[in-house]
């Protein structure tokens, strides 16, 4: 895989991000596994300066929009972060044939770790008005839907759509 070519410069505007778990596996089925993520999101959200506007965690990737004073570095930390707690918790349920998969997945050059959570990049897209911001927000909200998990966004618990979200939404500014 090849890092993201993309870059989010222009920090006024927020960004529409993508991160997906090596080979689309389903990672991030367990809700214990989201909710690590949920958890280091708003870990991130509390101590720096990161806004979130919208996301959405799906079984092997999740969607965010966010702000931040350094976006390529904050998500490269979250996603970090996030990987370290959910392998984790895969050795902890003995979870034998998903952590051989992360460790295949792991390049022979990465000396620093033996497993591997999330692909490389993180597909950000610059949002530079509300239309298009509307367009990526119903996008997320809608992921679930399309992929039958519910009927109706408002009813997966893993995104902003869901009344009783679980990570606070911040206001958007245009």
């Amino acid at each position: 895989m090849t890092r993201t070519r993309n870059r989010a410069t222009e920090l006024e505007y927020p960004i529409f991000a993508t991160s997906t778990c090596i080979d689309w596996l389903p990672l991030l089925t367990p809700n214990d596994a989201k909710q690590i993520l949920v958890d280091v999101i708003v870990n991130f959200q509390k101590r720096k300066q990161f806004k979130i506007f919208a996301y959405v965690i799906m079984h092997n990737h999740f969607h965010i929009i966010y702000s931040s004073s350094n976006p390529a570095k904050d998500i490269g930390s979250m996603k970090s972060f996030s990987s370290r707690q959910i392998i984790q918790y895969y050795h902890n349920i003995n979870a034998k044939d998903i952590l051989r998969r992360m460790q295949n997945a792991c390049p022979d050059y990465r000396k620093d770790r033996i497993y591997k959570f999330w692909q490389e990049g993180y597909h950000p897209k610059q949002i530079i008005n509300m239309e298009i911001f509307q367009q990526k927000v119903n996008y997320i909200h809608l992921n679930p839907v399309r992929k039958g998990y519910v009927d109706l966004p408002e009813k997966w618990k893993w995104s902003s759509a869901n009344p009783d979200g679980l990570i606070e939404i911040d206001p958007v500014e245009y």
